[in-house]
């Protein structure tokens, strides 16, 4: 019997202790509530809330996001990390952990608890890089660079993770009591025409970023399928980290 058949007999729960999916979206969301009530303490603290907004930017939200400048980045390079756990909008952080859930929990049913975590890694780093690139040597970008709204949010980490399940199994069936089910990549073409419609009104950066996430997790599945896993190292790397605190 394959894997695949396998974790379709045992469906991973969100309780249990080593589900990926589980810790991906209590770090989102303590991060989320972190960061808001920093906010409200702004708010607070200051007489006009333009005042606090710019000061809560400045002093604290600058210091979670990606910024587009590499001087900058060079002094916060923490944020490369940062920027895809790191949410200001509560609509932002829903549509984030919906998506995140539907195909995180279909990646994990296919491959078991060990590899959403890095696509989702290497989908950030992914974004992340292809929008520095794209800031500072693309023409129409570069004079902008200064002004380029820094990158934030998990958005196109989740990306990889959705083109990652459906590479592995595009014909996964979803609801299977309607009609014998729904295929998996009819949900991804959804998710995709509803992630393009929420960024077609802002720079073509940022859409550069969630087609580079979304090769990425479409490698990492072909290379997964080939059997070759890029996560070995990242695996290995968590294991002599969790040997290193809990001898």
């Amino acid at each position: 019997m394959s894997v695949m058949h396998q974790n379709r007999r045992n469906p991973i729960l969100l309780g249990q202790d080593n589900n990926a999916l589980t810790w991906l979206l209590i770090i989102n969301a303590v991060i989320f509530i972190t960061i808001n009530f920093i906010k409200i303490v702004y708010y607070l603290s200051y007489e006009t809330p333009m005042e606090a907004s710019q000061n809560f930017n400045l002093q604290i939200l600058d210091w979670f996001a990606l910024p587009a400048n590499v001087r900058t980045l060079l002094s916060r390079p923490w944020t490369i990390v940062t920027y895809m756990f790191s949410h200001e909008g509560v609509w932002q952080l829903i549509g984030t952990l919906l998506w995140l859930w539907a195909f995180g929990y279909i990646l994990q049913d296919l491959t078991g608890t060990t590899k959403l975590i890095p696509v989702y890694l290497y989908g950030g780093f992914a974004a992340g890089v292809f929008f520095i690139l794209g800031s500072n040597l693309i023409p129409e970008y570069k004079s902008l660079v200064n002004s380029t709204a820094p990158l934030m949010g998990g958005e196109a980490a989740v990306f990889a993770v959705a083109i990652a399940a459906t590479t592995m199994s595009p014909k996964y069936k979803l609801f299977p009591m309607i009609n014998g089910g729904i295929p998996l990549w009819v949900l991804t073409l959804l998710f995709v025409a509803i992630d393009y419609t929420s960024i077609a009104n802002s720079s073509a950066i940022y859409l550069v970023t969630h087609i580079a996430s979304g090769v990425t997790g479409f490698l990492f599945a072909h290379q997964m399928l080939r059997g070759r896993d890029w996560s070995t190292w990242m695996l290995n790397f968590m294991n002599w980290l969790n040997d290193l605190f809990n001898p």
